[in-house]
């Protein structure tokens, strides 16, 4: 459990009835509340250099419906719920302004529309108050609560989300401005609807469909919600093209006209319903309908659809992603060939990837982008060498007047891959190993006793080169 700032004085707390939807908030600190009030959101910089903790978290553990499967919770899991302090005490070093950071909504909402913010109310203030960074705050990174069994296809999901955005834009309005809606959507529609990894465990073009239907809706009151608290927030986008859903379920043949807009569309499903670029008859308007996406669910789309500020990009050289998911020896893939390439040229190749991504995403979307996780390099010193072909990167981007306003390095520290979640049989160390998406600035050292030693290494100094320009 999170470290607690209440005090020995019960009058230091308020239980608020929230009036309209019967919803609680508990364990309200006055003392917080009286320290929101005099905050000031931090200004917008000029370019967000930014940085994330691995956050994923799937609650569901039900022995009926998810078997062996245990709790995955990177916060719980890598104790960054107990060290928060520590953790967030590297930032500085880094040189970054703003932070992506989760609040794992499962223990947000314990039960339906009953919230507690005493476990993440710290952690906030001491990064927006003493250490001056900006926190994104994604809403949703991959998991609901247990009490939505089904995950995103439950039929509460998109409102209670909604309801949740609500909530947590006012109980952190005055510290709080930036919001992510949903962290990867298109990797939640193909985990949880086509290949089975997560609730409801579907492998199916319709429930890939319906799923996504679901998570745009929620998309969309999430948005709305956040903007009718906070009118000035910022929303940012976390989205990951994914082609090969495209690729496999294609109703049109490759040489028809509209192809590469159905492509485009559908690998940006479902932030590209959502965002309000699918209208009855587009191509994918057709697929969607072919499997339980009705006519006026898409109309819907229409008449909300809810743009964010900014669109994230996420990408990483060291593997692409795909629907159908990889064996962890996959994810272990490296830019420099595994040292077939001479490092500096490896790193501007891997860095060059980059550009196509960003640019299909702005050019799609017309809104600046962002790139909201990159990484690469199995070792330090590869590391350092992506770092530094990045910073020039963002410099020859801005030069050549692409609207990029920020890029986040993922992750902090290395932490526990996934598949933790599943190979039950095995230790929390095992899956402390690094490549694909897992290339943190600092290393994890496991001690005698179970503590995860944090450790800087030449990424670090890295990072703070490229941030200071």
């Amino acid at each position: 459990m999170w470290e607690s700032h209440r005090t020995t004085s019960r009058r230091d707390f308020l239980r608020i009835t929230l009036t309209g939807a019967g919803v609680t908030s508990i364990l309200h600190n006055q003392s917080f509340a009286e320290t929101m009030q005099r905050s000031t959101p931090l200004p917008a910089p000029a370019f967000y250099w930014g940085i994330g903790i691995e956050n994923c978290w799937i609650a569901q553990t039900d022995p009926k419906r998810d078997g062996n499967r245990r709790l995955l919770d990177v916060f719980q899991q890598m104790q960054h719920d107990r060290r928060w302090k520590e953790d967030l005490d590297l930032l500085p070093a880094t040189g970054v302004n703003s932070l992506r950071y989760s609040v794992p909504w499962y223990k947000s909402e314990p039960r339906p529309g009953v919230y507690d913010w005493s476990w993440i109310d710290r952690p906030v203030e001491y990064i927006v108050n003493t250490l001056k960074i900006i926190p994104i705050m994604d809403l949703i990174h991959y998991g609901t609560p247990a009490w939505m069994p089904d995950g995103v296809a439950d039929e509460r999901f998109p409102e209670a989300i909604g309801r949740y955005a609500g909530a947590m834009a006012t109980h952190f309005k005055g510290l709080v401005n930036h919001y992510s809606p949903h962290n990867e959507p298109q990797l939640t529609c193909a985990w949880c609807g086509l290949t089975g990894h997560w609730p409801p465990y579907r492998k199916s073009p319709h429930a890939w469909s319906r799923i996504g239907a679901n998570v745009a809706r929620g998309m969309v009151l999430e948005t709305q919600a956040i903007r009718a608290a906070i009118p000035d927030a910022v929303i940012l986008s976390v989205d990951l093209a994914i082609a090969s859903v495209a690729d496999a379920y294609a109703r049109l043949p490759a040489d028809d006209p509209r192809w590469p807009e159905f492509r485009l569309a559908s690998s940006y499903y479902p932030a590209s319903l959502a965002y309000g670029k699918i209208i009855p008859g587009h191509p994918l308007a057709d697929l969607l309908m072919a499997h339980g996406v009705n006519e006026a669910e898409v109309a819907w789309f229409q008449q909300h659809a809810a743009r964010p500020d900014m669109v994230g990009c996420n990408s990483y050289p060291d593997f692409g992603f795909g629907w159908s998911g990889q064996p962890p020896e996959a994810r272990k893939n490296d830019f420099t060939r595994r040292g077939s390439m001479p490092l500096e040229r490896a790193a501007r190749e891997a860095v060059e990837s980059l550009t196509a991504t960003i640019k299909r995403a702005q050019d799609y979307f017309r809104l600046p982008v962002f790139l909201t996780e990159t990484s690469a390099g199995v070792g330090i010193e590869a590391r350092v060498a992506y770092i530094e072909a990045l910073g020039r990167w963002v410099r020859r981007m801005r030069d050549e007047g692409v609207p990029v306003k920020g890029v986040n390095w993922w992750p902090l520290f290395d932490t526990i891959q996934w598949d933790y979640r599943e190979q039950t049989d095995r230790p929390l160390t095992d899956f402390l190993y690094e490549g694909g998406w897992n290339n943190g600035l600092y290393r994890i050292e496991p001690q005698p006793g179970g503590e995860l030693r944090r450790v800087s290494t030449g990424a670090v100094e890295a990072f703070r080169r490229i941030t200071a320009h």
